[in-house]
């Protein structure tokens, strides 16, 4: 009997506990419906418990991907949604209930949960429940749910009919940085509905509550939004109002400010990073993109692919052989000109071709007989009249650009036609589809407010303080050697910035002069003066950027918090000027510098350049059509050319010579300076394809591994210390220079007063000479792709430029690359080495050269050119001060003793 009551006493305390289980698990069910869970910290000023929602019953459908709102209205696309901060603070929401059937945030943006692998509802590839949810209030039925479909695979972001981006790698580096350039539609793309899309990747340290991108078209802001996506591209779409885009030139920029995590040092401003995803970055145009079937004007509008490259297919109807290729590199020239491409490449391609891809131009040339081997719509005007004209083919698709005519003479013609253009270059060069605004051009003395190059008045709370803008030289400019540009400096900072700031000024990305701040108590520029060394600057395009360098105590103690937005520190105004004196005005050969900035001399007498190619093919036609497309671009006109000379009257005219490096001739090599030596010592090196390589990391991590090995296994450190080293650095020249020329004694003693007038004075022995010696012939790096060298004809009046490559293939994928900005504005000497692979330029100075007379030589002028002469010439310039200083005794003796005075 005892028994049977312990029993039921046991009984009654288990269903007492089960029943108090139950009604706790029903309060932690609502609970969880209502709030779930949050990794969000608490917000500053909010230490309020957020409400608690009642007990609803939410349907687990998963909505499909809705308009959103915030981070400039764009679209919600998977992998891109911002954070809390983009739409400003995620305060609480209100105590009042939300309805029922309202979603789950993650539903809401358009948005499935991670995938778990369990099939959770709501994730990506989970089942949608076909069941009620659980209900545990007592006394009422569960609501029914109707059964919905499977979740659908994720929605792919939206991708534009026209890239915008005009480089392979656009980056906005540090805490401020913009970009502006001009992109061009046709009057069809901008009557359309279109959304600009934007898609970007940045640095994991960039704050995402302080940072912001913003992108304005025309001057109307489209999106800002907090930087937020360090781990996949976020993808935005904003719709653009109709208006904003217009036929012609549209300016796009982009201005970014990036704040760190954590680190207060201007150190920790150098990991900040927003680099646009060029493939998820252009226009999208309702319906696609209409076909470009205008005139001559719309070609500005071909744009570019996703790498910034508009690669221009030429298509004839038979071998390039004979007036084929003339008509290639004349087409090509205009169309540049024209179109204002940032990065032309051209393709040389004979007979019938598959479709124009995007962001490409297809050109065909030919009578009108030949088109229909070439393509499947002729143009009906073509049998009557020269023609140039756009067109949908069904067979090359669009946009196709036909050159056409009854007969070969009026395909000329129309090459005629097509060439008649000229862009003015006397006060500006035209760059601004690669950067807005245009270029001033410096042919003197000149001043001009920073807001007329681009820069606006901006205050500044943060570290490092970087504005960048350009300017242009002329191809005769002469004084590396003497004088000074000025910048006169507007602007002002705070008492919190200490002794020890500065102000900084890069030309061609090397610091060209510093100010610094040594007052306290904060300050005020007014038109300061900070001078800049004209050594720094080259003939063509010449990047400055202003940068400012603010120490704080707060940055110094950098408290939690510090790195948030204060107060500003710094401002910059955009009176501030920029101004060159009068400089000396005389051409030089050889100097590529000249020569890329406006293909300096083949430009100034207008006789047809004699255009050399090393092998009829199409790739050698390819590399020189590239090359003459650039320097078309450069000059702001097509050249005349020649592309058949006679072999008897090359010595005697300019020429260009293209081609693979085992069919240029010994004597071609020796008169621009090359040695013969180079055709078997060059290599193809990795990336010569035209496509990036790998990190060289992983190949100098393979050679150390091999020569571990070989140790190892007892094959001596012999053969480990022969491995060719596939970087040719400074640094093993200085230690090989150090071993064998740091011998003691009177060699250490001269080594190291020569090492200190160079770097006291820029003053080396290779100056101090009096005659020039024997040139030594440049060989380059084994591993170079491309080279590009520059001598005098061989009678010694007209100039010679060859440009070559390993293989003719090589030499063409490695042209796209060489004729880009990045590389372009940095060729100068007698003769350049490239490497495809990873963008170096090598870089062969001129040891002797002659002078080009490009201006009347004014006494003014003389002045100038002799003291840039005699700067660089030091021992004729000693001496000449030593015959003056004699002569001047002399004459003052003789005198003395007429006078009576000997004495």
């Amino acid at each position: 009997m005892k028994t049977l009551r312990a029993i039921s006493s046991l009984a009654a305390i288990g269903l007492l506990a089960a029943l108090a289980g139950a009604a706790s698990a029903q309060q932690g069910g609502s609970a969880g419906q209502g709030t779930g869970f949050s990794m969000t910290p608490p917000l500053p000023g909010y230490s309020g418990k957020a409400p608690v929602a009642p007990p609803t019953s939410v349907p687990m459908t998963l909505p499909q991907p809705s308009t959103g709102t915030g981070g400039g209205g764009g679209l919600a696309v998977p992998g891109a949604q911002a954070p809390a901060s983009a739409a400003g603070p995620a305060f609480p929401p209100p105590a009042s209930a939300p309805p029922a059937s309202a979603p789950p945030a993650s539903a809401r943006s358009g948005e499935s949960l991670p995938s778990t692998g369990l099939g959770v509802p709501g994730e990506a590839g989970a089942p949608a429940p076909s069941a009620a949810p659980f209900q545990m209030v007592p006394g009422q039925p569960a609501p029914r749910v109707a059964p919905t479909p499977s979740a659908s695979a994720p929605v792919l972001p939206q991708r534009p009919d026209r890239f915008i981006v005009p480089q392979p790698r656009m980056i906005f580096a540090g805490e401020v940085a913009s970009r502006a350039w001009v992109v061009y539609v046709t009057e069809e793309e901008a009557a359309r509905q279109v959304t600009f899309l934007l898609s970007y990747l940045n640095a994991v340290v960039v704050m995402p509550e302080t940072s912001r991108i913003r992108v304005a078209l025309n001057g109307q802001t489209l999106i800002e939004t907090p930087i937020a996506s360090s781990q996949t591209p976020a993808h935005i779409a904003v719709p653009i109002q109709r208006g904003t885009l217009r036929a012609g030139a549209n300016m796009i920029r982009i201005d970014v400010v990036q704040r760190h995590r954590t680190d207060c040092a201007v150190s920790a401003t150098y990991e900040l990073w927003t680099e646009l995803n060029n493939a998820g970055t252009g226009l999208a145009f309702a319906g696609g993109r209409p076909p470009l079937t205008g005139g001559l004007d719309d070609l500005p509008s071909v744009g570019f692919d996703d790498k910034g490259v508009t690669t221009i297919r030429v298509l004839t109807p038979g071998p390039i052989e004979g007036g084929g290729t003339a008509r290639v590199l004349r087409v090509v020239q205009g169309l540049s000109v024209r179109g204002q491409y940032p990065n032309p490449a051209v393709v040389a391609a004979e007979g019938a071709q598959g479709p124009t891809p995007p962001g490409a131009l297809t050109v065909v040339i030919g009578t009108a007989s030949e088109l229909p081997r070439l393509m499947a719509t002729v143009p009906p005007d073509a049998r009557q009249r020269p023609v140039t004209t756009f067109l949908e083919d069904d067979r090359l698709g669009a946009p196709v650009l036909v050159i056409s005519g009854p007969t070969p003479a009026d395909v000329d013609r129309a090459i005629d036609r097509l060439n008649s253009v000229n862009i003015p270059q006397t006060d500006a060069l035209s760059t601004q589809t690669r950067f807005a605004p245009n270029t001033p051009l410096f042919n003197g003395e000149r001043s001009l407010r920073l807001s007329e190059l681009g820069v606006t008045t901006q205050e500044f709370s943060g570290r490092r303080f970087r504005s960048e803008f350009q300017i242009a030289l002329p191809p005769d400019f002469y004084a590396e050697a003497y004088g000074n540009a000025t910048l006169f400096l507007d602007a002002a900072f705070t008492a919190a910035v200490r002794p020890g700031s500065h102000v900084d000024v890069y030309v061609n990305q090397q610091i060209a002069s510093t100010l610094p701040i040594t007052t306290r108590g904060g300050g005020l520029f007014q038109h300061d003066p900070i001078f800049i060394p004209l050594r720094n600057f080259r003939p063509g395009i010449n990047r400055l950027w202003l940068e400012v360098v603010l120490d704080t105590e707060a940055d110094a103690r950098c408290l939690p918090g510090a790195t948030l937005p204060a107060d500003n520190r710094f401002v910059l105004f955009d009176s501030s000027e920029f101004a060159m004196a009068n400089f000396a005005r005389i051409g030089r050969m050889p100097d590529l510098a000249a020569f890329s900035a406006t293909a300096f001399p083949y430009n100034l007498d207008g006789s047809p350049i004699a255009v050399v190619l090393a092998r009829q093919d199409s790739s050698t036609l390819s590399a020189a059509s590239t090359l003459m497309s650039r320097l078309a671009l450069s000059n702001g006109a097509p050249l005349p050319i020649d592309a058949s000379p006679a072999s008897v009257t090359l010595g005697e005219r300019n020429a260009i010579f293209v081609g693979g490096i085992d069919h240029i001739a010994s004597s071609v090599l020796e008169q621009v300076g090359i040695a013969s030596s180079t055709r078997a010592n060059w290599v193809v090196s990795a990336g010569d394809d035209g496509r990036l390589s790998e990190s060289p990391a992983g190949e100098n991590y393979d050679n150390v591994l091999e020569r571990f090995r070989n140790r190892q296994q007892g094959e001596g450190s012999s053969m480990a210390s022969e491995q060719a080293n596939p970087q040719n650095t400074p640094q093993i020249y200085e230690r090989w220079r150090d071993s064998v020329q740091g011998r003691g004694g009177i060699y250490a003693v001269v080594d190291n007063f020569e090492g200190w007038l160079k770097s006291t004075f820029s003053i080396s022995f290779e100056s101090l000479r009096i005659q020039e010696g024997r040139r030594a012939l440049y060989e380059p790096p084994p591993r170079t792709s491309l080279v590009m060298a520059q001598g005098n004809s061989t009678n010694g009046t007209q100039a010679w430029t060859l440009v070559t490559g390993r293989t003719p293939e090589t030499l063409a994928a490695s042209m796209v690359r060489f004729t880009a900005d990045s590389a372009w504005n940095r060729i100068g000497g007698q003769a350049v080495a490239f490497q495809n692979s990873t963008g170096d330029l090598e870089r062969h100075d001129v040891g002797s050269f002659r002078f080009i007379v490009t201006e009347p030589l004014s006494f003014a002028n003389f002045r100038m050119i002799a003291a840039n002469w005699l700067s660089t010439n030091i021992v004729p310039y000693a001496l000449m001060l030593l015959i003056a200083g004699t002569v001047l005794g002399i004459a003052t003796a003789f005198l003395l003793r007429r006078l009576g005075r000997p004495t």
